[in-house]
């Protein structure tokens, strides 16, 4: 689902609220919108991108400022399903973040077992869902139903599961679900 010029990605990290100097993962941070601005509002302290696509991940590693964040350690790309993240420590993410993900997540209780792991205490996953994936074909988009995503998150024991109100209009109009690892 890469549309538009990710406005509606960049409003959804504007609402994140951290911890300084977070560490972070992105799935499919894809033409890495949202990615920027983490990396310049968050001031993360290690940003993990998780991204499938091989020609994503090459526009990101191509791109000066991520190359840049890349040098320095900061930033890394991987094409890793996120179904087995080993590479990451367990309880040593704060933040984990998908825009227009979770519909692909396939079975969806395989991944967020993962996040779970790789979550700190209090650490947060956020994804950014929009309502026109409904109406997609449902063998590709495969988790649409809000509520059944965040009974899956609560399942591995996520607490705090959360359905946002709608966010911006329009083509662009987005919700949050969040969930948090409990301390």
């Amino acid at each position: 689902m890469s549309m538009g010029n990710g406005a509606d990605s960049i409003d959804a990290v504007s609402l994140i609220k951290t911890v300084n100097s977070p560490v972070i993962v992105e799935l499919g941070p894809g033409a890495g919108y949202s990615l920027r601005k983490m990396l310049s509002d968050l001031k993360p302290s290690k940003i993990y991108g998780i991204e499938i696509s091989d020609a994503f991940r090459k526009a990101l590693a191509a791109d000066d400022e991520f190359a840049a964040s890349i040098s320095s350690g900061v930033l890394s790309l991987h094409g890793n399903d996120a179904t087995k993240l080993d590479f990451i420590p367990d309880n040593s993410v704060d933040i984990i973040f998908g825009f227009n993900v979770i519909y692909f997540l396939d079975p969806l209780n395989v991944y967020v077992k993962e996040m779970y792991r790789i979550l700190k205490p209090d650490g947060q996953v956020i994804f950014g869902v929009k309502d026109i994936a409904k109406t997609m074909e449902t063998s590709v988009y495969i988790n649409t139903d809000w509520k059944v995503c965040l009974d899956e998150m609560k399942s591995v024991g996520f607490v705090d599961e959360t359905q946002g109100e709608e966010k911006l209009e329009g083509p662009l109009a987005y919700t949050l679900l969040t969930a948090k690892k409990p301390q």
